[in-house]
């Protein structure tokens, strides 16, 4: 439950990370409302993965959490570019 705790945190804020890019932006013809919002999300989700993570022995919490920002850096980037086929009527 912690792994999956910290993959959801990891997942949402690098999700928000490339929300805040410029060409993802406009790829997916998102606004500019928001952003702070975004911001915010970028910051604190990884800090509450790692108190998620803290819960568990210290060499073991470390590399869940810096493991699970791999996999949800592919998750969070599988999702963008799966919406951007979508807009362009791809699938």
């Amino acid at each position: 439950m912690i792994v999956l705790a910290s993959l959801v945190c990891w997942g949402l804020a690098l999700l928000g990370h490339g929300l805040l890019q410029p060409k993802i932006r406009r790829l997916l013809h998102v606004g500019d409302g928001r952003r702070g919002m975004l911001r915010v999300m970028r910051l604190g989700l990884p800090l509450v993965a790692l108190a998620v993570s803290a819960r568990l022995d210290m060499p073991l919490a470390i590399l869940v959490w810096v493991g699970t920002f791999s996999v949800g850096g592919l998750l969070a980037g599988g999702a963008l570019a799966a919406v951007a086929v979508y807009r362009r009527g791809g699938c």
